[in-house]
């Protein structure tokens, strides 16, 4: 079956500042991807930005806080603006908080909430337009296995993640007509090193970028993925 050739398309990449977001990035870039990066750390976002310029990938870094839809949409704007277009969108769950529900605390639950589903919200909000209008476009959210499961202390975050896996399948949903397709990534906990405390091989932040690779070079005509268990 013939991959889905990825030269010359355009991504948004949020949670920039995270290590599985730098990976995912310079995977992509490697095939060709224009790279936005999108993060609240400037000094993590410019390290990913630099190895995809010296991999000779072309890409651009936006800090800030995609708290609005004005901001979302002003990141949708500068990537259409700068590379002509806009053709996939990845949302990456920028950290893990938790807690029991009966002591959980309100303003960590907030943060969580925003951080992992508001902003994923926002940001969809901001691409769809343009989608819908070139009846194409690839969406994707890398959260947790913790969407796929009920675990203790998992709290906000694991209630984020299972809302998140609910928007992409309803967005799957209202926009297959246009063309659009949503992938689920949801990956257990990533490491740097490439084996465990019990010296078993880890999975790490390359392989994620590996899975979403292969899910965005699907052809063009299958459905979207997920949820996937990586």
């Amino acid at each position: 079956m013939n991959r889905q050739n990825l030269q010359n398309k355009t991504a948004i990449i949020t949670g920039a500042s995270a290590e599985l977001a730098g990976a995912v990035a310079l995977t992509l870039a490697k095939e060709g991807v224009n790279i936005c990066l999108c993060g609240k750390r400037i000094d993590m976002i410019e390290m990913t930005a630099k190895q995809i310029s010296e991999a000779g990938g072309k890409v651009i870094s936006l800090a800030l806080e995609l708290d609005t839809l004005e901001n979302t949409e002003r990141v949708v704007s500068q990537a259409v603006s700068i590379f002509g277009g806009l053709d996939i969108l990845i949302l990456v769950s920028p950290f893990w908080s938790g807690g029991m529900i009966h002591s959980h605390n309100v303003r960590t639950w907030d943060l969580v909430m925003n951080a992992n589903l508001r902003e994923a919200f926002l940001m969809t909000r901001a691409v769809l337009p343009v989608f819908r209008r070139q009846k194409k476009g690839e969406i994707m959210s890398i959260g947790s296995d913790s969407s796929m499961g009920i675990y203790q202390q998992d709290g906000a975050y694991g209630v984020a993640m299972h809302a998140l896996s609910a928007l992409m399948e309803l967005v799957r949903v209202e926009n297959v007509e246009f063309g659009i397709r949503t992938h689920i990534l949801s990956p257990g906990v990533a490491l740097t090193n490439e084996f465990d405390s019990e010296g078993k091989p880890a999975l790490n932040p390359s392989h994620v970028a590996d899975w979403a690779l292969w899910a965005l070079t699907r052809p063009a005509h299958l459905r979207g993925n997920g949820p996937i268990l990586i």
